[in-house]
Parts: structure tokens; sequence; C-alpha cells
């Protein structure tokens, strides 16, 4: 029996980390912790002042508090998260801390598993990890007013899915388009067409989506399947000061949804 404890979103919830590290070091049936995004709290002030407070919070609170967990570690960042800041993040994995799911394949109970931080289209001017889904996407913002702490990247989700690599799990920020994982509250799906379509051809195992906070409350759902493909996303009540995660036995993929 192995078994993952998985969240997403917790945009810098000192109270969700304490809540998430306590709770997988008490409960010893649980092997390792992943997080799917959105690390850091969103930014305030101008761009210096944002990325700043980010690297604050990723070197005084995230980088200790994850130090305090007695399980494996999986992480990565969103599309919240400045990009500009992952250097920081790859430095400490080199010590051990954690490992960055960050596109290449890591081990997870014998298996691979990869990580995609990118999301499909949207309405907010942050972009460091945002990508027209397909070259038939359009932006839904006014390209002037991007807001990006590295250069853009060329290509489209479409693209780089034909470039990813094969694993038996993967953790995408964002949800593939048309399940239970990727609805607003008016019922409109809002996720990747491109990542739907990796799923349906590759047929993982597993995989793990955060971003659409809503879509547990507005599907009644936290799981849906493609294929033969169980996909996840917890939701986020970070707001509230509850954690929303997703226990998974990665044995029989029996899963629990908990609210933490």
């Amino acid at each position: 029996m192995f078994k993952i404890l998985y969240c997403s979103d917790l945009h810098g919830s000192n109270k969700l980390y304490d809540k998430l590290i306590s709770y997988a070091n008490k409960h010893k049936e649980i092997n390792a912790v992943i997080i799917g995004g959105d690390l850091c709290p969103h930014g305030v002030g101008d761009i210096e002042e944002s990325i700043n407070l980010q690297k604050e919070f990723i070197e005084k609170f995230l980088i200790p508090k994850l130090k305090e967990c007695k399980k494996e570690i999986f992480l990565m960042m969103g599309n919240d998260d400045f990009r500009v800041n992952l250097k920081i993040l790859e430095a400490e994995e080199k010590k051990g801390t954690f490992k960055l799911l960050n596109g290449t394949p890591k081990k997870i109970d014998g298996k691979k598993i990869i990580g995609y931080s990118y999301v499909s289209e949207m309405p907010f001017l942050l972009k460091d990890w945002e990508k027209l889904d397909t070259a038939e996407s359009k932006q839904l913002t006014d390209p002037k007013e991007d807001i990006r702490t590295m250069p853009k990247e060329k290509g489209t989700i479409e693209d780089d899915m034909k470039k990813l690599g094969n694993a038996d799990i993967y953790v995408f920020h964002c949800p593939p388009f048309q399940t239970n994982l990727d609805v607003l509250p008016n019922k409109q799906n809002v996720g990747s067409k491109a990542i739907r379509k990796f799923i349906e051809e590759k047929q993982p195992i597993l995989t793990l989506h955060g971003h659409i906070h809503e879509s547990v409350i507005a599907s009644g759902e936290f799981m849906d399947k493609i294929g033969n493909t169980i996909c996840v996303n917890p939701g986020s009540d970070y707001l509230e000061d509850i954690l929303d995660a997703v226990i998974i036995d990665l044995d029989n993929l029996g899963m629990e949804h908990e609210m933490i």
C-alpha cells in the first residue's frame, strides 16, 4: 500500500500549509505529499513588490515548513506563481527538500510522474504560466497588458503535449476540458482541450489537477474518468482556511476526498 496526499492551490496560506504538513506527519499510512501548483500568495502592489513577496514566502516560510514534513514531497508552480522565482525551488530541490515537477520524469513508488504547470488562456494578466491551448485558441486579454517575469515561450499547450515524455502519473495544473474538474459556477467548462486529448491518447493511470477552485462545488465531484484514466481535482477553499485534499492509494487507485 502506497498512499499520496494530494492538494493544489494553497495560495500562500500559512494555515493550510500547517494543516497539510501536520496531517501528513500524523497519518502513518501516507507515504508522499503532492502539491499541484499555485504555491504562493497573490501579488500585491507593483510587480517588483509582488515578486519579492513571493520570493520571501518561498525562502522564509515554504521551504522551512516543507522541511518539517517526514514524507516525500513533490510540488510545482502554477499560474499564480512568478516564474522568475523558480530558480529558488530548483536550488532547493538539489538539497533534497522536495522533488520539483517541472516537465522531467521523477519516480514515486516505482512509477514515473511528470508535472506540467502551464494553463490555457485566462482572463488574468499574469502570463508566466499561460499558453494558448491550440493553434485555434485566442488570448482572452489584451497582449499589451501582459505581465511576465520571464520571456514568453513559443508554441501552444498542444505543441508541448507532443513532446511530453511518457509517465504513469501526470500532474497538470490545468484540468482537462469538459469534465467534472473544469466547471465554473455558471456551468461553463474552461479546461484544456489539448490536455484532454493527451489523456485520451496516452491513457496514464492517474492525472492530478487544480486551477479551477470551484469545480467540486459546481460539478459535485472531485474526480472523473477519461477512458481508463482517473482524473482528480480536489478544489480549493483556501479563503475559508479549509484544506481540500485527496488521499489516493496508488496500488488500487482507491481515493477519499478530505476537507481538513
